[in-house]
């Protein structure tokens, strides 16, 4: 028992937790999480103990009877909520475990946002992590799903019980005298983690009687590794990413398929992670996909699915996710108008005399026009069909779609070109070019820059 002890000791030292912390205990009823409860306790931290009942089986509730029923022996505080997990998954297209799994951590976060506690405390053990790790080999993970869970995830939830055997956690309720619910759902061959449990790994130990621990180790290796990786997947993007908003992420190809194929799998896994986080992670199908336009220097906007988008232009590989919404705004000249949340832009217009203009300190998306012709009240909007203007320099009028083809701008960025307007009249494309009829003149005497800034991250 003393060894058990120790281990949740360290555990709860190497997160940080400090005498008086609240920490939530998550408890089914079974014997993990009653013996993780029982060692926190007499460790004397300040604990909740929190039970969700899925409604899976005709008599749930008397777990949740039991889990209430021992808190108030130990003198703890306790939150029971019951969850349709069954409609849940069903509506969400979601298997059993799936939905059970997000139910649980949603109402799991729930209760330590009401009580306070920073931590929460699950009873996952080693012969847990052995199963994980070959549930992921199975479904074809790579490393990172290979390195199986950690003992403290997101600096949150905590693991105490992950280093020791199921064995152990017996022995332990068994000398302490503790009891426990046993859930028949736990023995259900419909679930494809109790067939690994009574089926697969038995079979295993007929050919190494030490699997679990080889399991567990592998993937204590395998997350060393990967958390390296991760590292230098982190030093690679800032190499490879060459403009990065909430909804964008531009690639420097050159530069990408320059590394390892391995870190280039890495850095495009992580950018379309970092775009559509609740679709990933991506699988390999998907991620290699993407790896083979790039290297083929494809120009082609492609469906990625998830809501994003990809395309290649020049050196540079686009993602996006979704699509901005149309926008329509008035402001006074001069002035500022901020579409942070729409496309995360401010477009300023400031008016200076002639005689303190400087054209050589025009530079990035900054026009200068003649504040006379565009007037004192000025539109900022998205582009329309049929949109037509007078490109600087040139005689004749232009199709908008037609000008932006010619400066090969990416159709996947189409709807980030906005246009400052005079009424009907097309005064700059922003970013890209000014109109000839707001050029500066010689008998211009006020003029107005107007510079377009973006803002990076959300």
């Amino acid at each position: 028992m003393e060894a058990i002890v120790a281990r949740v000791r360290q555990v709860l030292q190497e997160a940080g937790l400090e005498a008086g912390a609240g920490l939530v205990v998550a408890a089914s009823g079974g014997v993990d999480s009653t013996v993780l409860l029982d060692v926190l306790d007499g460790l004397g931290h300040r604990l909740h103990v929190a039970h969700l009942d899925h409604a899976l089986r005709p008599n749930s509730a008397a777990d949740s009877r039991f889990v209430a029923g021992e808190a108030k022996r130990r003198g703890l505080s306790c939150s029971i909520e019951r969850r349709d997990v069954g409609a849940y998954a069903r509506t969400e297209g979601l298997s059993l475990e799936e939905a059970g799994r997000r139910q649980r951590y949603a109402f799991l976060d729930q209760v330590a946002g009401q009580v306070g506690a920073e931590f929460i405390a699950l009873g996952h053990h080693a012969d847990d992590q052995a199963e994980t790790v070959i549930l992921r080999l199975l479904r074809g993970s790579g490393a990172t799903g290979l390195g199986g869970m950690e003992i403290a995830r997101e600096g949150r939830y905590l693991r105490p019980l992950l280093r020791v055997r199921r064995a152990e956690i017996e022995k332990y309720a068994h000398q302490r005298g503790l009891r426990y619910r046993e859930d028949p759902s736990n023995r259900d061959p419909r679930f494809l983690r109790n067939r690994v449990r009574g089926e697969l790994m038995p079979l295993l130990e007929s050919y190494n009687t030490n699997i679990a621990e080889v399991l567990n180790r592998t993937a204590a290796l395998l997350k060393a590794e990967d958390d390296l990786l991760t590292e230098l997947t982190q030093e690679a993007l800032d190499t490879v990413i060459c403009e990065r908003c909430n909804d964008k992420v531009a690639l420097d190809s050159t530069r990408l398929l320059a590394y390892h194929i391995a870190m280039q799998r890495r850095v495009l896994r992580t950018a379309l992670w970092g775009l559509a986080a609740a679709d990933g992670p991506f699988d390999f199908a998907r991620v290699e996909q993407v790896r083979g336009w790039i290297g083929a220097g494809d120009k082609r906007l492609r469906v990625l699915g998830a809501g994003l988008r990809g395309q290649g232009c020049g050196t540079r590989y686009i993602l996006r996710r979704g699509q901005r919404p149309p926008v329509a705004r008035y402001f006074d000249v001069p002035g500022v108008l901020v579409l942070r949340r729409e496309h995360g832009v401010e477009i300023r217009v400031q008016v200076v005399s002639s005689e303190h203009f400087d054209k050589a300190q025009l530079g990035g998306a900054q026009v200068a026009l003649d504040a006379d012709r565009l007037g004192a009240r000025v539109q900022v909007r998205s582009l329309r069909p049929g949109d037509r203007f007078q490109p600087l320099g040139m005689e004749g009028h232009k199709k908008l779609s037609d000008f932006l083809i010619d400066a090969k701008w990416p159709k996947i960025s189409r709807d980030e070109v906005l246009v400052l307007a005079r009424g009907e009249e097309i005064a700059w494309v922003a970013p890209l070019r000014s109109s000839h009829a707001f050029r500066i003149k010689s008998t211009t005497s006020r003029i107005a820059l107007c510079t377009l800034r973006r803002w990076d991250g959300d």
